[in-house]
Formats: structure tokens, sequence, C-alpha cells
């Protein structure tokens, strides 16, 4: 394994000791965050879901992606179209701070993934807008469209998720 990339390609989706395996190796360089933001809109859903999983874990554990690299992973958004990579994002919005046109942006990205097929990403994109529109409340409208629709999901996760905001 000589690249990070090398190394989110071994993932398969599943075994995220390799992706803890990937941190250890590579997560002391410099360019470590800018390497996972860039990677996190690979053509490769795997390489991307380990992108995007190692970001997610990066910020919980504090660390904060710079404004330039908040800017970058915005415009990788698109790209970013397999479901766990999408939930990984999801996850990470309440770690980010982002400017207006940034919130909306990502409030635009998220707004499909409101109506997914998949509960997770259902539940964790109404997540993500709340915090975004706490941060720019010219979303506020949105986010309370997202919220009243979260709480007559059909799936428990979702309307989980909702209490915990109602609260």
């Amino acid at each position: 394994m000589t690249t990070l990339e090398d190394a989110l390609k071994r993932y398969d989706g599943k075994a995220t000791s390799i992706l803890s395996e990937a941190r250890a190796t590579f997560g002391e360089r410099r360019t470590f965050l800018s390497e996972l933001v860039r990677l996190s809109g690979h053509d490769e859903p795997n390489v991307s879901d380990g992108a995007t999983w190692l970001i997610k874990a990066s910020l919980e554990d504090g660390v904060r992606l710079s404004p330039s690299q908040i800017e970058e992973l915005i415009g990788r958004l698109d790209a970013i179209s397999s479901w766990p990579a999408q939930l990984h994002i999801c996850q990470s919005a309440e770690h980010l701070e982002v400017s207006a046109h940034q919130a909306n942006a990502c409030a635009d990205w998220l707004t499909p993934l409101l109506i997914s097929d998949r509960p997770f990403l259902r539940a964790w994109s109404m997540n993500a807008l709340q915090h975004l529109a706490k941060q720019n409340p010219t979303l506020a409208e949105r986010a309370m469209a997202a919220l009243s629709a979260a709480e007559n999901d059909s799936a428990a996760s979702v309307r989980a998720r909702a209490r915990k905001w109602r609260r």
C-alpha cells in the first residue's frame, strides 16, 4: 500500500479495520484531510465510502476541516453518489461551519436525500438540514418542512431522529 487511495481501494464497505489501518498509516500526514476530501467524490464507491467515513471519524474526534477543505468538499457533493458516502456526509454536517452560500449548496444536495428509499438517509439528511439552518436562518423554512415530514415518516428511525430535534 503506497497511497491513501490504494488503501481505500481495499475497503470492502464492511471492514472498518481497513479504514482504521489507513488512518493510522496516513493520518499524521499534513495532506491527509485534503486527500480524503479529494477522494470523497471518487468514481469507485468503496473509495468514496471509505474517504467519507474517515472524514466523519476525524470530525467526530475533534479535527476540523479548513475553510478551503470545506469549500472543496461542498464542490464535490454532486460526485458523492453512493448511499454510504452520502450518509457519512450527512452525519458530518454538525461539525462543519459553512457560509450562507455553502449552506444553500448543501441544502440543495440534501433535498433529494430527504425522500430517499433508505430510511437512514432520510433521517440523517433531515438532521443535516437542521444543523445547516442553525447556521443559516434562511434555511429555517426548508428545515421545518423536512422536520415535519420526518415526524410522519413510515420508518421509526426517521421519526426518532425528528423527535430528537423537537426536544
